[in-house]
């Protein structure tokens, strides 16, 4: 396997970069541990995120039981080397008893350590979003002059790239982004949010990250923790981060109405939580949580209500004011190029806790965190963003009502004729369709095999791209915990389509014919049964 998702897949710049890395270690540290082969490293973009990182090293048990040793370096494009000691904040130089170099734009830190933590780290970029680009990788191999590549010791990618200014690039992203929110919404609170109410950060799992930790910051009490739950199926990483991550005691709750009954019945009879963490429309299964009444559990209650809008999208779904904290990936339809990350968080301006959260999350959020070369390609993907949302959406309808009325199909998940139609409606901005997005259960599993390979379009993970995308969703997302999926509704073989901005002159054929081969499976079968 070549490449793949960069939150799964650690990309292969990356890969070529901590081995130099590791490489110059070796060669100037004084420490017998990096003459050792057999030591890992992945690098991070900020020292917050790479304390975040050995913490969670730390806590795991191949740590403490083979007492690992866990360090964080600060590699300068100068090639300073520092090492920081994570439990008093001093930083110290390996050598030459210089000052530690100031740690700039183009500095990066990299978290090492041995062996058996290499699972643990590599679940800890799949699930933050912490880990470097692809783009920033390149640019340090190609620039770092103590690579030997670059003669001329320039290390600023605002000299060496003039056409990526991170700080006007970022500005247009957050007044283009800022401007969906607001229009068409007559809300007074949506219209008055301010470009301060949003931050950027370069993946979307950053952005949910960095609002879960935020609420760490804001209890009471030198050592806080916190409790929160998840409503519905939320996308894979969400739920690891909060429990596996960051610790959080996380409880789980379906979408039904009956499950919102439990949860305002334990919160009646003393349960304490800090915040509820949901998707709307969810994902792979397009169900809308009702929104309104856990508004009014979270004011009565006194919790943050967290809703990550990026299958719906602010261009089609309006969120504000029913919700304390939104957070978007603006990897998927808000860029839609497929070759850019990155991810985003609006504060209801009305909310009770909009200060103390907007405090914490501006430690968190800068421009300096996210490479400039993808700041730039975001803000050129982006530009189109509501009229590909639209396109996109109103190619998705008429291919639903395609599969649904099909005898292989048993069930499709969509907003449109869906179980909490109503509930989308209600947040519906008008002169917009339901969506780009479906998933289809088939009548039995060789339905689903045999539709899946013979559509032909790209097949890969992601959602909200330019051109038709389709996966197995559980079997890619879930393929180590199928039972727990089924438990959510998630079946095993369950297919989902990200339509694009192809067409129906495009698609619908390509639909039809993995539906004839749906149909071959059923008679072929029947046939040797008879």
């Amino acid at each position: 396997m070549q490449t793949g998702y960069p939150r799964f897949f650690i990309p292969r710049a990356v890969d070529r970069l901590v081995e130099k890395l590791l490489n110059r270690l070796r060669e100037e540290s004084t420490e017998p541990l990096y003459r050792e082969q057999q030591r890992h490293g992945l690098p991070v973009a900020t020292r917050r995120q790479a304390h975040l990182f050995y913490d969670f090293l730390g806590c795991q048990d191949e740590a403490k039981d083979a007492g690992a040793v866990i360090q964080i370096v600060g590699l300068s494009g100068r090639g300073n080397v520092v090492f920081i000691d994570p439990t008093n904040e001093r930083v110290f130089e390996q050598d030459r008893g210089q000052e530690p170099p100031l740690i700039g734009t183009e500095d990066i830190f990299m978290v090492t350590y041995p062996t058996q933590l290499v699972p643990a780290a590599r679940s800890f970029w799949q699930h933050t979003g912490y880990g470097i680009s692809s783009r920033r990788a390149t640019f340090w191999l190609e620039w770092a002059p103590f690579f030997g590549s670059n003669p001329s010791g320039c290390f600023d990618p605002r000299i060496l790239h003039p056409d990526a200014n991170a700080a006007n690039s970022w500005s247009r992203i957050k007044r283009r982004f800022l401007a969906n929110r607001i229009y068409p919404s007559l809300d007074d609170d949506a219209a008055s949010l301010q470009t301060s109410d949003v931050f950027l950060y370069p993946t979307g799992m950053t952005a949910i990250t960095e609002v879960a930790a935020a609420l760490f910051a804001i209890q009471p009490g030198a050592a806080p923790s916190c409790g929160v739950a998840v409503f519905g199926f939320l996308y894979v990483d969400t739920f690891k981060v909060l429990s596996r991550v960051l610790g959080m005691e996380t409880r789980v709750y379906k979408y039904d109405e009956l499950e919102i009954d439990r949860l305002e019945n334990e919160l009646e009879e003393g349960l304490k939580i800090d915040a509820v963490f949901t998707e709307f429309p969810g994902n792979p299964l397009l169900r809308c949580p009702n929104i309104p009444r856990l508004r009014q559990l979270s004011i009565k209650h006194w919790f943050v209500l967290v809703v990550d809008d990026t299958v719906g999208t602010c261009a089609s779904v309006k969120l504000l004011p029913h919700c304390d904290v939104v957070c978007t990936s603006l990897t998927k339809m808000f860029s839609g190029a497929c070759n850019v990350m990155g991810g985003a968080v609006t504060l209801a301006p009305e909310s009770y806790y909009h200060d103390q959260l907007q405090t914490a999350l501006l430690k968190t959020s800068s421009y300096r965190s996210w490479f400039p070369q993808d700041v730039a390609v975001m803000d050129k993907n982006s530009q189109d963003f509501v009229r590909r949302v639209i396109q996109a959406s109103r190619n998705a309808l008429p291919i639903v009502e395609l599969i649904r009325g099909h005898p292989t199909v048993e069930q499709v998940f969509y907003p449109f004729g869906g179980e909490s139609q109503e509930m989308y409606e209600f947040f519906r901005v008008r002169g917009t369709v339901y969506g780009f997005l479906l998933s289809i259960k088939f009548i039995s599993p060789a339905c689903a095999i045999a539709f899946y390979n013979a559509l032909h379009v790209a097949k890969g993970p992601s959602l909200g791209t330019n051109f038709t995308l389709c996966c197995a969703y559980t079997l890619l997302a879930h393929s180590k915990e199928l039972d727990w999926a089924a438990e959510n509704d998630v079946e095993e073989h369950l297919i989902r389509i990200s339509v694009g901005l192809e067409g129906r002159t495009w698609l619908e054929p390509r639909v039809k014919k993995a539906l004839l081969a749906a149909s071959v499976t059923v008679y072929s079968m029947a046939t040797v049964t008879a």
